[in-house]
């Protein structure tokens, strides 16, 4: 006997994040009693049924999302629909909404997660050198709901249940009114992550999802969807796109190294200068090197950065006075300040 899925049973906010991440194997093969965070979920679990349900909910939907479709009761599909044509109709127009309907998840997460830094202190604020234009909330959710209604339409008409069938229900949870008064980076996740159960290749939600953990100081999280996009991206821009966002994610953690490895692989792709979006990679590359206190690297990489973007060097010379800690590098760097105002000096003049 199967196993029921709990929809109606909610889990604990604080362990929502952690409890996926228990699910997808994102631990690893980790003993509770080596691992304090580990041992505290599952002492958390042993007392808590929301959370019981929802893992056990995560399971059985990570099975039917890997099989994409559980084909029931074939004897009366077939019945009525002895060549399956109508059925394979639907199930096509189906797998077109569920495309869309991951696009709008998308389009509505990245809206919230945009609007949940913009609300956060200005110190703790992300920068966001690759969001496009976030389209309204409100529209896109009433343009969603709409799909999401045809889209249970056409996959009842089919008379075949199947994964999607348990994704489209799950998904009808987005919009209840216990939702309305939820923070907009907790939103931003709930869509994001939906998104991405309807479309595993949706590299951009990915991409976002990264974004919001790192804005709630996840940046481990972050780092793991970041590699999957790295990894498996359609296209070499969004997966440069995220290796980008790893280097700064390791910038910020003082691993310069890292970052340094991440933007050189960046700058050296063909699509680099062809993308304003991985810009940012030709200035944290040659920052990083000043950081890392590699003089002639720094040189050399601020030289280039003047000689490849000539119509940028405005941005780039306003950029690097309004950060002050650089301002104290190069302070604290008197061979690197000589060497920048000689060999680099549309930047940074004498």
């Amino acid at each position: 006997m199967s196993t029921p899925l709990h929809f109606d049973t909610r889990p604990c906010d604080d362990y929502v994040e952690d409890l996926s991440a228990w699910v997808d194997g994102e631990h690893g093969p980790v003993d509770a009693d080596e691992s304090p965070a580990l041992s505290r979920l599952v002492e958390h679990m042993g007392s808590c049924r929301g959370c019981q349900d929802y893992t056990v909910t995560l399971r059985k939907l990570s099975e039917l999302n890997r099989a994409n479709a559980v084909t029931l009761d074939e004897e009366t599909a077939n019945r009525v629909d002895p060549t399956g044509l109508f059925a394979a109709i639907t199930g096509d127009l189906v797998a077109e909404k569920r495309g869309t309907l991951a696009r709008l998840f998308y389009e509505i997460g990245k809206a919230y997660a945009l609007a949940g830094n913009r609300a956060l202190q200005e110190k703790k604020r992300l920068s966001v050198a690759f969001a496009s234009r976030a389209l309204p909330i409100r529209g896109t959710e009433a343009k969603a709901r709409r799909e999401l209604r045809d889209a249970e339409a056409l996959d009842r008409a089919g008379g075949r249940s199947s994964g999607t069938s348990i994704l489209l229900r799950r998904s009808r949870q987005l919009f209840g009114p216990e939702r309305n008064d939820s923070a907009a980076l907790t939103r931003a996740r709930r869509f994001l992550e939906e998104a991405l159960a309807l479309d595993p290749s949706l590299d951009e939600a990915r991409i976002y999802l990264a974004f919001r953990h790192t804005a709630v100081g996840r940046s481990d999280r972050a780092r793991i969807q970041l590699r999957k996009v790295y990894l498996d991206g359609r296209t070499p821009v969004l997966r440069l796109l995220a290796l980008q966002f790893l280097g700064k994610l390791h910038a910020q953690e003082g691993d310069y190294r890292r970052a340094i490895e991440c933007y050189e692989e960046v700058v050296s792709a063909q699509e680099s200068t062809r993308e304003p979006g991985l810009f940012p990679s030709f200035l944290n590359l040659a920052v990083n090197y000043a950081k890392a206190g590699d003089v002639d690297r720094a040189t050399a990489s601020f030289s280039d950065l003047a000689g490849r973007f000539p119509e940028r060097l405005p941005q780039i010379r306003e950029l690097l006075s309004r950060k002050s800690w650089f301002q104290a590098v190069l302070r604290d760097n008197h061979t690197l300040k000589r060497s920048l105002a000689t060999r680099a000096p549309a930047l940074f003049a004498a």
